[in-house]
């Protein structure tokens, strides 16, 4: 007889779980042997369900931890990000273990393989519950991300936070002074000063980071509009230099996010290029990038550079009307 199992497909379960509503060890090497029955952890498993995802193998990382971690843990760091759905930059390369928890205490921190705890003693007044869990809030979590995993990694999520109306800049701000002194602060200050909604992606976002330490280049307009002298609406840009250079950034969602139902790939690359033409016939030199250029910044920076010198070369006025996009 097969053995049926009365959990939730994609969440985690222990063998004391099973023990309790009668299957046994035998029961459960045999399922995951079967493959019905996948091991999760040592002494924990789940169902394969449609919950296969990076989140849910959050999800699943953070049930275990906090079963097996201090009394008063809360989800916080990397993995609050993921559970509150929030882009994290490597997250494929830097992987779902260990899962993060936050206690609220001044010391006792520890790192093992699957978790590690952080002490804190600034409360969290925007603490939650996501999947039954308790969660750091979003001004939190992106706080800990940036002092934690960087600038770039900071920006990424609060951009996203931001856009969406996760948060605030205000809210970001206030959460930044509550860390006023401790490691990584200066990190959070300027991921708060930096952060802007306006950023269309984690791409963009990290577009913004890299082009920022590029001495050379003025912060570039966001979401500039451009309009032929009659009014006839051109484009929306990612990037403007004074209304002379813009820049592009090609994730793969530009080209499957603007695609209607059915339709060939061929003819959204094709519009794209008629767009590209239409803000060249104004005047304006155009530049793009993907990610490999992002993750090799010296490109990136060829790149601009390039754009530059042939603007110098082009000839006549710029023919558009460019409404900003104010934050």
């Amino acid at each position: 007889m097969t053995t049926e199992f009365p959990f939730t497909p994609g969440a985690s379960f222990s063998a004391a779980d099973a023990h309790r509503v009668g299957i046994s060890a035998r029961q459960l090497a045999t399922a995951v042997a079967e493959g019905r029955l996948v091991r999760t952890h040592r002494g924990w498993y789940h169902v394969p369900g449609s919950e296969s995802g990076r989140r849910a193998a959050h999800v699943r990382a953070a049930t275990v931890a906090l079963a097996e971690g201090p009394d008063g843990a809360i989800v916080s760091h990397r993995t609050a990000a993921a559970l509150h759905r929030l882009p994290l930059l490597h997250d494929a390369k830097v992987g779902v273990r260990p899962a993060h928890l936050t206690v609220p205490r001044r010391s006792g921190g520890r790192r093992t393989p699957d978790v590690v705890i952080h002490p804190a003693p600034i409360a969290d007044p925007g603490a939650t519950t996501i999947d039954g869990m308790p969660v750091t809030g979003v001004a939190r979590t992106i706080a800990d991300l940036a002092r934690t995993d960087g600038f770039d990694t900071g920006v990424c999520a609060a951009d996203h936070a931001l856009r969406v109306g996760m948060l605030t800049l205000d809210e970001l701000r206030d959460e930044a002074e509550r860390h006023r002194g401790r490691h990584g602060a200066l990190t959070l200050r300027r991921v708060a000063d930096f952060a802007d909604g306006r950023s269309a992606s984690p791409g963009e976002s990290l577009s913004r980071c890299v082009i920022a330490r590029f001495p050379e280049f003025e912060p570039p307009e966001l979401q500039t509009t451009f309009f032929r002298p009659d009014g006839v609406f051109v484009a929306r840009t990612d990037f403007d230099w004074d209304g002379r250079l813009v820049g592009e950034f090609d994730g793969k969602t530009k080209y499957t996010g603007r695609a209607a139902e059915g339709e060939d790939p061929g003819e959204v690359a094709w519009r794209e290029k008629v767009r590209e033409d239409e803000i060249r016939a104004l005047g304006i030199q155009v530049v793009r990038w993907i990610w490999s250029d992002l993750l090799a910044p010296g490109r990136l920076r060829r790149i601009l550079r390039e754009g530059l010198r042939l603007l110098e070369h082009q000839p006549g006025p710029i023919r558009a009307r460019r409404v900003l996009t104010r934050a």
